[in-house]
């Protein structure tokens, strides 16, 4: 409603199937609620504690502020990789562990704008004063490798992590600050600035542009986005050009942009559409559901069990793509990677079933978020200097991702809890297990390095 209001269009624009939207909301709302009901009455422990494994391999360790610029720089230096070096590793559904591994280090680029949050993950040391001039620094390093990508959701995403990030902190009251001060109002009139004028229009730059991405080298590609981003003329265009019908699957929701990524209502809306088409349980959307499921699992285990998931046809689109194509679309739709909603992808695999499948995977879904938050006993709690305001400590394995816990409900389809429980949640611990050790080794060496380097001071000779 935030941004539909900022615009000035109602709730309701250009939704084909306003009611039927609302409905499935409102019935998914009262599912979770129930479902998380469930859980709190019967999980007495949710958190995690100082004896769990996950205390003991080291996931509530607070990094210092030098690992989390070595993390920031392995996840560039790891999109540099993929989309700059060895462009077929971000397209490529299968391909060898190391590179799937390297792309899985891309969500640590935003590790360094965490520092500021550091209480929240048990760091208690105040952030150096040189620290915004280098965020800066860091931040055009990362414009710049988002623009090569032709990726808006690259350069925002991991940004609404640290907002998220934030307003967490200030709910729980580990910071503190006056919210109306001249101060934070010139600086949220700053943010609607850039967000409604360059960014948005950069946003509309790289579209514009997006058609030449698999054509042409990364340069040129920044060569291009920038000639458009200063054509206004051509963004106009673009803009109403975007404001047309868009035949079958049609998308306009939001004038920004940006900000239309984190509207989802016209996803659900689109999606229902699509599934009215065919019938309710399609057997095909339900063998590709199937089968999406079981492509979370290793290539290794699949062959063990001699389950044929065919990781190449269902990773190759998205579960959007292939609602729409079922439900009439054409043959290119596959591959143009649709945003779909688990409503209307729901109702055309599982019909009214979905519902139930929805409560039941999030059950353990809750469980899996809760473990990374470690409750801190009254000895450890003592120890710390200064004491923390929380008796309890984040774990910076899920505030990197916490725009996808934000954003896990809207997902595509309800099987994205189970694909979560078969893979998602143990490769992001496992990968920031192995980040965090691997970067305080480095850490730990480059301290010792620079003690050692600086010179010893004769103490000066008195003289009687």
């Amino acid at each position: 409603m935030l941004f539909t209001t900022l615009e000035g269009k109602p709730v309701v624009f250009n939704l084909e199937l306003p009611y039927q939207v609302f409905f499935h909301s409102t019935a998914a709302l009262f599912v979770l609620v129930l479902s998380h009901a469930l859980y709190r009455m019967t999980v007495s422990q949710p958190l995690s504690t100082s004896t769990s494994w996950l205390n003991k391999v080291g996931l509530f360790a607070p990094p210092v502020d030098l690992q989390l610029w070595l993390m920031g720089f392995v996840g560039l230096a790891a999109t540099v990789y993929v989309y700059f070096i060895s462009p077929s590793v971000g397209w490529e559904v299968s391909g060898a562990a190391s590179d799937k591994a390297i792309q899985g280090l891309i969500p640590f680029s935003y590790a360094p704008y965490f520092i500021p949050f550091g209480k929240l993950y048990g760091n208690t040391k105040d952030p150096a004063k040189r620290l915004v001039p280098m965020l800066l620094v860091f931040t055009v390093l990362l414009f710049v490798v988002s623009i090569g990508r032709n990726s808006r959701g690259a350069f925002m995403l991991g940004f609404t992590s640290v907002g998220f990030t934030y307003v967490l902190g200030l709910l729980l009251g580990v910071f503190k600050t006056q919210l109306f001060t001249l101060k934070n109002l010139a600086i949220g009139a700053l943010g609607f600035f850039l967000i409604t004028g360059p960014i948005a229009d950069l946003g509309t730059a790289m579209v514009i542009v997006r058609g030449q991405r698999s054509k042409i080298s990364n340069s040129e590609l920044i060569d291009l986005t920038l000639q458009a981003f200063s054509d206004k003329q051509a963004i106009r265009s673009r803009r109403l050009e975007d404001n047309q019908e868009q035949g079958d699957w049609d998308e306009r929701y939001l004038d920004n942009i940006f900000t239309a990524r984190f509207s989802n209502l016209k996803f659900n809306d689109a999606s229902l559409a699509q599934a009215a088409k065919i019938s309710d349980q399609d057997n095909d959307m339900l063998h590709y559901s199937i089968n999406y499921i079981l492509g979370a699992l290793p290539g290794p285990v699949l062959t063990a069990l001699n389950v044929d998931a065919d990781k190449e046809a269902v990773y190759g689109v998205s579960v959007g793509d292939y609602l729409y194509s079922e439900a009439g679309g054409p043959a290119e739709a596959l591959g143009g990677f649709r945003t779909g909603h688990f409503a209307g992808t729901g109702m055309a695999a599982f019909g009214w079933w979905y519902l139930v499948f929805l409560g039941v995977g999030m059950f353990p879904v809750y469980w899996l978020f809760d473990k990374l938050i470690i409750k801190m006993n009254r000895q450890d709690l003592q120890s710390m200097s200064p004491p923390p305001k929380i008796a309890m400590r984040f774990s910076l394995c899920g505030m990197l991702a916490l725009t996808s816990i934000f954003q896990f409900l809207p997902a595509e389809s309800v099987i994205i809890t189970a694909t979560f429980l078969i893979r998602g949640w143990i490769q992001m611990v496992l990968l920031y297990v192995v980040i965090y050790y691997v970067t305080k080794l480095i850490a730990n060496v480059l301290q010792g390095s620079a003690k050692h380097a600086r010179p010893v001071q004769r103490p000066a000779h008195v003289h009687w």
